[in-house]
């Protein structure tokens, strides 16, 4: 596992070793892909049915939100770089928000969220709170259901990841972004 250069000293991104890229560019190459996208859906069609999702209740119209999401997240990302620079808001703590159930009380490596810019959102990204503006991207994806638990794909992968990020930053005694960008 290491850690890379995503908007230097504000964002960087997990590379787990079994991947090719890190999980930042990785979720952002899947969510553009309308084939995987159309796919996922397809496979967890039944949760597109829920109210919530009323406007997009069809895999292909689902799936293309996801890729406009994707657009419009990286987009704000980088307008939330700019302002992070120049000390005004929003920045990345605006917008990163508190990962609450069992990460409630947790504010060493406090596991954060990301929402897409759409309302309801699709897409999540989940990082650890290393700083004031300062965050390590864990992992991600499409949130269909009201809780992580419940989301397909989420619920197996999130919180393992997480929690071996946390556990590993937490074992080399990383703390500060000096640490991981030497």
């Amino acid at each position: 596992m290491e850690i890379e250069k995503i908007y230097p000293p504000y964002i960087y991104s997990i590379k787990y070793d079994d991947e090719d890229v890190n999980e930042f560019e990785r979720l952002f190459e899947n969510w553009r892909d309308l084939d995987v996208v159309v796919d996922f859906f397809e496979k967890n069609k039944e949760h597109l049915k829920s109210k919530v999702w009323s406007a997009v209740c069809e895999p292909e119209a689902a799936a293309y939100q996801v890729s406009e999401e994707a657009d419009d997240l990286e987009i704000l990302f980088r307008k939330l770089y700019f302002n992070a620079k120049e000390k005004s808001k929003p920045d990345f703590d605006s917008h990163f928000k508190f990962l609450d159930g069992k990460y409630k009380f947790e504010f060493e490596y406090a596991p954060m969220k990301s929402y897409g810019t759409e309302s309801p959102s699709f897409i999540r990204l989940y990082a650890i709170k290393m700083g004031t503006n300062r965050y390590i991207i864990v992992g991600g994806g499409i949130k269909l259901c009201k809780t992580i638990q419940e989301s397909p794909y989420l619920k197996d992968h999130i919180i393992q990841n997480i929690d071996k990020v946390r556990a590993w930053l937490k074992c080399y005694g990383i703390y500060e972004e000096n640490e991981f960008t030497n």
